[in-house]
C-alpha cells in the first residue's frame, strides 16, 4: 500500500510535489476510507481536483509511468535505448538532462515475514540513463539500507544476502535495479517487485476509440469476470442487457513468443439485449459511452476485493452523477487492502459524503507554467459543516480556470 509519493520534473510538475495517504486523523464514523497496515492507517483514496490544462492529469500519469518502469524497465528496455521521460520543458535547460524524480513510501507484504514491511524508495533520472536509484526497508524501527545507486556503481546494505554480482553483471543504465533484480533470488528486493507487479493493475484513462483490449481480454478470458459485468450494468439500469460475448481474431505471425502473440489478437465484444422474451445482439460499438465508461470501471471494483492499486483519469467521463457516487460506495465498501487515485472535475462529489478532507487534492498552476498540489487538510479553520463545494466555487482552494468572458466576447465580435 502507498504512504506517499512524490513527483518532479515530469510533465507539468517542475519542484517536487507530494500526494499523501496518510490521514491527518481519525474518525471510527469515517472507517470505510481507511486500510490498517502493522498498525498504520492509510487512506483507501485520493481525489484530485483542477483547471483544464493545470495537470491534475499529470500526477495520475506520472505515477502510472514511474511505477511501471520502476517494475518493467528491465524488459521494456534494449541497450542504449532513450528513456521515454517526458520532463518539465518550460524550462532553459536541455531536455535530455533534465532530470526527473520519483520518492515513494509503501508497505509490501513481506515472503520471509509474512507480515507488511515499510519501504522507501528514490529514483532520479534523465533520458539517457538513471542518475540516482535507491533502496530501504524498515525491519523495525529504524531504516536499513538494501542498495544506493549513483549511475553504474552500486552499495549494497550490509545485511543483503544472495546473487547481488548476477544484479550488477545484468543491470542497464536505462533500466532499474529492481527490475533486474527480479531475475534474481534477492528476496528483500524481489518481494517489491512481485508485489507492486500483482498490486497495480489499472489505469483507466478517457478511451475516445472504445474500450481497451484489456478489458475485453478479460471479458473473454475470464467467466466470472463478465457475470459481475453483465450484472453491473443490469443493475446500473442500462437496460436488460443479459450476456456479453467476444469474438478473437488472430493476424498471422512467424514470431511465436507470448507478447508478439498477444499483440496480433484483437477482441471484438457484443452485447446481448434481452426485450420481449429475445435476446437481440448489438456490437459494443453502438452502446453508448456511458456503457463503455461503466465497463472500464468493472475491473478496479472486482479486483478491489483483493488488493490492488488503480489509476483513474476524470473517472465521471460520460457517468450520471449517481453511477459515479454508487460506483464510489462500492469501492469503499468492497475494497480490503486496495487504493484508488482519481482525478474530476465533479464538484457535487464535494459535498457527497464519500470524501474525506484528506482524500482531496487541489491541482493549481504557477506563474513559470508548473502544476502544485494540495489538501484540503491543509487549510486551517475549516468547520465540518462547511460546504466544501461552495469553499470551492468562492475560490478558497484555488484549482478554479480563470474565464475572462468579456475578452472571449471581444474576441469572437472581431474585436
Amino acid at each position: 500500500m502507498i504512504i506517499d509519493f512524490s513527483i518532479a520534473n515530469t510533465y507539468s510538475i517542475s519542484e517536487k510535489q507530494t500526494v499523501s495517504f496518510q490521514p491527518s486523523g481519525y474518525d471510527e464514523a469515517d472507517s470505510l476510507h481507511y486500510i490498517e497496515v502493522g498498525g498504520t492507517k492509510l487512506l483507501k483514496m485520493a481525489c484530485v481536483y483542477g483547471a483544464n490544462a493545470a495537470g491534475k492529469s499529470n500526477i495520475a500519469l506520472a505515477l502510472r509511468f514511474y511505477l511501471n518502469f520502476m517494475i518493467y524497465s528491465f524488459y521494456s528496455s534494449r541497450p542504449n535505448s532513450e528513456i521515454p521521460l517526458i520532463p518539465f520543458l518550460f524550462t532553459d535547460e536541455q531536455m535530455d538532462s533534465i532530470c526527473g524524480e520519483f520518492d515513494l513510501n509503501f508497505f509490501v507484504l513481506s515472503s520471509e515475514e509474512s507480515r507488511y514491511v515499510k519501504y522507501s524508495y528514490r529514483l532520479k533520472m534523465n533520458r539517457k540513463k538513471i542518475v540516482e536509484e535507491s533502496l530501504s526497508y524498515y525491519p523495525k524501527k529504524l531504516p536499513r539500507l538494501i542498495f544506493n545507486r549513483t549511475e553504474n556503481n552500486i552499495e549494497w546494505g550490509s545485511s543483503v544476502k544472495g546473487a547481488k554480482k548476477s544484479v550488477e553483471d545484468i543491470v542497464m543504465p536505462n533500466c532499474t535495479v529492481i527490475s533486474a533484480s527480479s531475475k534474481t533470488n534477492l528476496t528483500v528486493i524481489k518481494d517489491v517487485f512481485t508485489y507492486i507487479a500483482a498490486r497495480f493493475k489499472d489505469y483507466i484513462g478517457i478511451f475516445p476509440d472504445g474500450i481497451s483490449q484489456d478489458i475485453l481480454k478479460r471479458l473473454d478470458e475470464d467467466n466470472s469476470f463478465t457475470k459481475k459485468a453483465v450484472g453491473f450494468l443490469s443493475y446500473s439500469d442500462f437496460g436488460s442487457i443479459s450476456n456479453i460475448k467476444v469474438e478473437t481474431a488472430k493476424k498471422e505471425s512467424v514470431n511465436s513468443n507470448d507478447d508478439t502473440a498477444e499483440k496480433n489478437v484483437t477482441r471484438r465484444a457484443t452485447v446481448f439485449h434481452q426485450y420481449n422474451g429475445r435476446n437481440y445482439p448489438l456490437p459494443l460499438g453502438f452502446e453508448s459511452s456511458g456503457t463503455i465508461r461503466l465497463l472500464e470501471l468493472i475491473k478496479p471494483l472486482v479486483d478491489s476485493c483483493a488488493t490492488s492499486m488503480a489509476i483513474i483519469d476524470e473517472l465521471e467521463s460520460s457517468l450520471h452523477q449517481d453511477l459515479v457516487e454508487a460506483f464510489l460506495r462500492l469501492f469503499l465498501e468492497l475494497s480490503k487492502d486496495s487504493q484508488l487515485l482519481f482525478t474530476t472535475h465533479n464538484q457535487e462529489l464535494l459535498d457527497s459524503g464519500l470524501l474525506l478532507d484528506d482524500e482531496v487534492w487541489f491541482c493549481g498552476k504557477t506563474e513559470k507554467g508548473n502544476s502544485v498540489y494540495d489538501s484540503i487538510s491543509d487549510y486551517s479553520g475549516l468547520r465540518k459543516e462547511t460546504s466544501r463545494k461552495k469553499l470551492y466555487q468562492a475560490g478558497k482552494f484555488g484549482a478554479l480556470p480563470n474565464i475572462d468572458i468579456q475578452r472571449l466576447k471581444d474576441l469572437f465580435n472581431g474585436q
